[in-house]
């Protein structure tokens, strides 16, 4: 029986440590290192939770037990760890649940929502130095001949990523009544640098919805950009440049009119994002933004001003919605507040919802606040301006 208590004692107490540096790490996210724990702990914070409650009953009953140094001392850190974890959950729950969501605190335990699924159809819109372009459609639940089409854009720093990596968040989309177009591009690489070309071959794919988009039930007349990350700064980019008229197509064709943007954490000033100073990820940052233009901003000035977002501001914009993490390490947050007011100052209709202690890829778990955040105010978002399935 000492065996199994003594057991009992060294999980929880390995337990307990592990999430209060985890949970002191999502509140002090400036410290080096262990501020990385808001990439981790916010998006499972309900089980860190339960875990909590967990261990601090066991500490509790075993101090009262024994009245022992060590079961009180754990008592009140399981419980500080307890009561910190709530007041992060309730933060992020009450921002989001303030923009316009209505977050299921079940759902974030991600026990029975889907984690990825499969296209109904894909295709080949076009081919870059012998590779295929290629793009997944996911069709409305519901048969229709005039459902708007959304267009998402995946991130990976311009050089990684790939058009299903939201699988069942299209899905999901799609079963509301969206037809939803998933878009691949070719990737940049230290060896090649396409800056210069990713947005024309975005300007092709939707040169292919317009076309193709009422074979699926699609209305290619309401058409909305959505994407994360980079994807976000291409979303952003070439729905502001096909507003103002300088978007091309690199296989021609009629250019759709884009009615709507909604981006998570883009990366909207590719300069800032290079210049990122983080102590782990910053050189991250770095490869990214170098792959994609061939080095820094002091030798491509050029370069990094065409791809900047605020370069495309016209009053002719599209209404935009940005979901960031207040505390995102690899896209560094100032740069995407800065955009938007000046987006709003020309003219723009932005709304900006910042999830409080949440890092980049804050919506990537199942379930989680993140994931109901953008499905929700994006939903949300694309009903209020024309894109009402």
């Amino acid at each position: 029986m000492r065996i199994v208590s003594t057991a009992g004692l060294c999980l929880v107490t390995v337990l307990t440590a592990s999430l209060a540096i985890g949970v002191l790490g999502t509140f002090l996210p400036e410290l080096p290192g262990l501020g990385l724990a808001t990439g981790f702990v916010p998006p499972v914070m309900s089980w860190v939770i339960i875990a909590a409650a967990v261990a601090a009953t066991f500490a509790l009953f075993r101090w009262w037990r024994r009245r022992d140094w060590f079961s009180g001392t754990l008592a009140v850190v399981a419980a500080a760890t307890l009561l910190a974890a709530t007041v992060v959950n309730v933060r992020m729950i009450g921002a989001v649940d303030r923009a316009g969501a209505d977050v299921d605190v079940v759902d974030t335990l991600g026990v029975w929502a889907k984690s990825a699924a499969a296209p109904d159809a894909e295709a080949t819109y076009a081919t870059y130095e012998g590779e295929p372009l290629e793009l997944s459609v996911y069709r409305p639940s519901s048969p229709t001949v005039s459902a708007p089409v959304l267009v998402f854009v995946h991130g990976g720093g311009w050089v990684a990523g790939h058009r299903d990596a939201h699988s069942a968040d299209m899905r999901w989309f799609a079963d509301r009544g969206w037809l939803v177009i998933t878009v691949d591009y070719a990737l940049s690489s230290a060896g090649r640098q396409l800056w210069d070309v990713v947005e024309d071959q975005l300007g092709c794919a939707l040169a292919w919805v317009a076309t193709n988009a009422p074979r699926y039930g699609g209305d290619p007349a309401r058409v909305s950009l959505s994407g994360d990350s980079a994807g976000g700064n291409l979303a952003i980019n070439v729905a502001y440049r096909s507003a103002n008229g300088t978007l091309e197509s690199s296989c021609g064709g009629r250019l759709p009119k884009v009615t709507a943007v909604s981006t998570l954490y883009p990366a909207v000033d590719p300069a800032n994002f290079y210049a990122n100073p983080d102590f782990v990820l910053g050189d991250t940052s770095r490869a990214m933004a170098g792959a994609y233009t061939g080095g820094s901003p002091q030798e491509f000035p050029l370069r990094y001003a065409a791809i900047a977002s605020a370069m495309h501001l016209s009053a002719s914009a599209p209404p935009t919605l940005i979901l960031l993490g207040e505390s995102d390490h690899l896209v560094p947050t100032g740069a995407t507040y800065r955009f938007a007011d000046a987006a709003r100052a020309a003219g723009v209709d932005v709304e900006l919802v910042a999830v409080p202690y949440s890092d980049h890829l804050f919506d990537a778990r199942t379930g989680s606040v993140g994931q109901q955040a953008y499905r929700q105010l994006t939903a949300k978002w694309l009903r209020e301006h024309g894109q009402a399935p």
